[in-house]
């Protein structure tokens, strides 16, 4: 009897090792399947991720390269309002009615390019100069007969060097400038870099053609033939592309490429591990050998673009190296308890019939309690069909139990505001019998969503086999809506400290930091982790602000408070700003200092409009001291304030015109209300008034003075006014002036100011219906004087037959020599042709009165005269001196000095 218990007892226990072996091996097995399986979904859904957060980039990308494109082609809409004509003027009040930093972020400008040919350069740059762009200049040209320069840049101060550049000298720009003409689109031209950019990195060339009458005739020939210029932006890469990495950079490291004119790719924008890589790593960064690379293609205004991506290492650790550890190490698990379970069955099974029947009595038990809690209980079939629900889900729910059963749960209380993602992780849980616990939005049967903490939990028959599954909820609306307003205010009061427009941090006693807010941050150019408790605000001070801050610390340990500190302030990126900096103490109980409150500003812009107008104030501090210009400030026409000039130009000694009517500097009552009732009314108007007058000095002699006034807005009624002392430019004025008019030798007007007298006298004539005489006289005997007395005894002679002729006319007459021996005599007005015979005849006989030279010898000369008449022998100068020349040589032929005019 021993003997066969013994052989059962062996039997027993091989066959439950067989058992417990085989159910091992099975587990083993289905496990490995579970993981390959999952990790295949999670491989899916991490490219699925990845191909979302590629589009959003290349859609960011995309936005920011075509937004100027609006900006330049309103642009293009001013110039067709204007019928093409772009005045500077006109530019820059466009370029000023736009936000370009904000509507544009990495645009420096807009600017306009014309194209012009080699040879006609010369007049081009002339045209822009006459036009008012004095300083206009052509550099940087080439080689090619054709140019494209940017004539308008604005704004201007940032781009001056650009202003005047041919643009067509350099390949890369003349072959997207070309091909914007030819195509009538947007164009971007190759990564190039730009002379606005300080930084000197990669940038492009935004540019739209402008055709005339603003139409695309519609071939490239037309198109070459009807350009009017083109319209550009330069873009700035490193500031147009500014965060845009910044949402996929905890899951993706990234290359941002643009093809360049060799066709090469040229990076742009290159993120590893979150941090942007400088230009020489981002050349030397290379993606595509990473299992989760993924290149994409796209194009923009013509440029072709490439973006790789890869998972970042720890993305790649979280969503595929560990996506099957947790099902490894559980099926692992769970099949050695299963084949432990087998050879226990196999071994006491005795045993296990008793613990059936225990469980049996535990789930009667269980189904009584499960029937009166307050949680809603479930259990389900295999398929997740409910065969039982308690009362507590019929009070959950309002579906009582023949509404539920037969119905799988998520076809009763499915909503639109279920996650699907928890549903699905649910779901994936059932199918392989494990159980799982998640937080999910229910609808009831009144339409009511409410909140259950559910828990699932699989059933299994004596022999392991899954039955169904039992689920618990537990109703947590009301704790979902106070989570929700907790985190609600708590996120609004993150964003308040994080996105404040100051930098907030707390200081320990040793000055380091132990809390800064995301602006504070991105202003050191550092993470929280860098700073908490390793670093102080004095590590981003340069050295007479780290100074100043260790001895202000100091101070605010001992008094709790300070304000008003100003620094520069230098972040981890070498960006600088210019801070404002107060804070407060916090103590404890006991009086013990615990962490500061602090608070810096960026006061960056008003620290240099404040040197701007410091600076501004010492320029016009040596403008307003000029010695050249003499200004006053008047009220009332008083002097309330003047500069040393002023005193100096009109001969007063320091202070002398302090508060004196500027009365005393005019010449007379008359000058000075005149003067008052032309400027006065055009200055309160707005306006600015100038003039150029006569004014007295304090000795009494008098200058010219060239005068302008300008009201002074907001000033009570006090204008200013500049004055310069012009009496030699206004000499040297009537000297010319007499020197173009007038014979340099005799004094007498020469050929000009005969012509301008003539054409008054027509025109006098025309008016009153007078008619005057002209006389043409030609001197008879003087080439003897010439060859006889030489030259100088000429010259007396003419100059007293200039002074005889003078002499002997009205004041209404006019005597002009025209160049040699010749002279012209305008007898006007007259009543009748034969008034002019006295006077000619008194003429000649004066001009036959002997002239005694410098020598002392006597010579004499006599005159041949033709005489013409307005209107009876021509109406125009030119036929009244025709005339009255061809009687002279007429006379002259005939030997006799005769006053006759040959009629016509």
């Amino acid at each position: 009897m021993r003997d066969d218990g013994n052989t059962r007892s062996a039997l027993v226990n091989a066959t439950a090792w067989v058992a417990a072996t085989t159910a091992l091996s099975l587990g083993l097995v289905l496990t490995a399947a579970a993981v390959i399986w999952q990790q295949q979904q999670a491989g899916v859904e991490v490219h699925q991720l990845q191909d979302r957060q590629v589009e959003r980039l290349q859609g960011d990308v995309v936005k920011r390269l075509t937004m100027p494109v609006y900006g330049l082609k309103g642009a293009r809409g001013t110039l067709a309002a204007l019928d093409g004509k772009l005045s500077r003027e006109a530019f820059d009040a466009y370029v000023d009615s736009r936000d370009l930093a904000g509507e544009f972020p990495g645009v420096r400008g807009f600017g306009f390019i014309e194209r012009v040919a080699r040879h006609d350069l010369e007049g081009f740059v002339a045209a822009h100069q006459r036009e008012g762009s004095t300083g206009f200049r052509v550099h940087g040209s080439g080689t090619n007969e054709t140019l494209y320069v940017l004539t308008q840049i604005a704004p201007f101060s940032r781009n001056f060097p650009a202003w005047g550049m041919d643009l067509g000298a350099d390949p890369v720009r003349r072959q997207a400038i070309e091909r914007a003409i030819d195509t009538g689109e947007a164009t971007l031209s190759a990564p190039l870099r730009l002379v606005q950019d300080p930084l000197k990195g990669p940038g492009f060339l935004l540019l739209v053609p402008v055709y005339r009458r603003g139409l695309d005739p519609g071939t490239p020939d037309q198109r070459r033939l009807a350009l009017q210029g083109v319209l550009c932006a330069p873009l700035v890469a490193n500031e147009l592309l500014r965060g845009v990495a910044e949402p996929a950079a905890a899951l993706l490291d990234l290359k941002l490429s643009a093809r360049a004119g060799d066709d090469d790719f040229k990076p742009l924008l290159a993120v590893r591990r979150g941090q942007a890589l400088t230009p020489d790593e981002a050349s030397a960064y290379a993606l595509a050998d990473d299992p989760t690379a993924e290149t994409l293609y796209f194009t923009v205004a013509g440029r072709e673009f490439r973006l790789d991506t890869v998972l970042t290492r720890g993305a790649s650790m979280t969503l595929l190296g560990l996506s099957g550890l947790g099902l490894e190490v559980g099926g692992a698990v769970l099949s050695l308890l299963l084949a432990v379970t087998v050879y226990l069955l196999a071994t006491g099974r005795a045993r296990a019939e008793q613990m059936a029947r225990d469980m049996t009595a535990d789930l009667a038990r269980l189904a009584r309690v499960a029937s009166h809690t307050t949680n809603g209980v479930l259990i389900t079939d295999p398929e997740r069909r409910i065969v039982w629900v308690n009362d507590g889900f019929t009070r959950l729910s309002g579906y009582t139990a023949p509404e539920a059963l037969g119905r799988q749960p998520s076809e009763l209380l499915h909503s639109e505001l279920t996650d699907a993602d928890t549903v699905h992780g649910m779901r994936e849980a059932m199918s392989v019998g494990m159980g799982c616990k998640a937080e999910l939005m229910h609808r009831a049967r009144d339409g009511r969503d409410y909140w259950v903490d559910i828990e699932i939990q699989p059933l299994l028959d004596d022999g392991g086999a899954l039955t169904g599954f039992m689920l618990v909820q537990s109703d947590i609306t009301a704790r979902k809506a106070l989570q929700a307003q907790a985190d609600e205010a708590h996120q609004s009061l993150q964003d308040l400290y994080d996105n404040a427009p100051c930098a907030y941090y707390a200081l320990d006693g040793n000055g380091r930091f132990l809390q800064i807010n995301a602006l504070g941050l991105s202003w050191l150019g550092c993470t929280a982790a860098q700073l908490i408790g390793r670093a102080s605000p004095a590590d981003f001070f340069d050295d007479p602000g780290r100074a100043l801050f260790n001895d202000a610390f100091s101070r605010f340990m001992r008094e709790g408070r300070i304000s008003g500190l100003e620094f520069n302030i230098i972040g981890r990126h070498g960006e600088t700003r210019r801070v404002s900096l107060s804070a407060t103490a916090v103590y404890d109980a006991n009086g013990a200092f615990l962490r500061s409150r602090s608070v810096m500003f960026d006061i960056s812009e008003t620290h240099r409009i404040r040197q701007q107008l410091h600076q501004l104030t010492l320029d016009q501090e040596a403008m307003l001291e000029s010695d050249l210009i003499g200004m006053a400030k008047m009220r009332g026409r008083h002097t309330i304030w003047r500069n040393h000039a002023l005193e100096r130009i009109f001969g007063y000694a320091d202070g002398e015109l302090r508060g004196v009517p500027i009365r005393q500097l005019y010449i007379d009552d008359t000058s000075y209300e005149t003067l008052g009732a032309l400027a006065y009314p055009q200055l309160k108007s707005g306006g600015r008034f100038r003039t150029q007058l006569q004014m007295r000095r304090k000795d009494g002699s008098l200058i010219w003075v060239d005068l302008s006034g300008v009201d002074l807005p907001g000033s009570g009624g006090e204008s200013l006014w500049m004055m310069v002392d012009i009496s030699q430019s206004k000499a040297h004025e009537a000297r010319m002036e007499r020197a173009a008019l007038h014979d340099a030798l005799t004094g007498l007007p020469n050929r000009l100011l005969l012509a301008d007298r003539l054409r008054q006298a027509i025109a006098a004539a025309e008016r009153t219906g007078h008619v005057f005489a002209l006389a043409y006289l030609d001197l008879d005997g003087f080439k003897q004087i010439n060859d006889r007395h030489g030259h100088d005894a000429g010259d007396e002679v003419l100059k007293v037959v200039a002074a005889r002729l003078h002499a002997g006319l009205r004041t209404s007459d006019t005597v002009a020599r025209l160049g040699g021996d010749e002279f012209v005599v305008l007898l006007t007005p007259q009543q009748a042709p034969s008034d002019a015979e006295p006077v000619l005849s008194r003429l000649l006989d004066a001009l036959c009165q002997p002239v005694t030279l410098a020598s002392g010898e006597p010579v004499a000369v006599g005159s041949s005269v033709g005489l013409a008449h307005f209107p009876a022998d021509g109406r125009t100068p030119e036929v009244l001196m025709r005339r009255a020349d061809e009687a002279m040589f007429a006379n002259k032929r005939a030997n006799r000095p005769s006053t006759s005019a040959r009629r016509s």
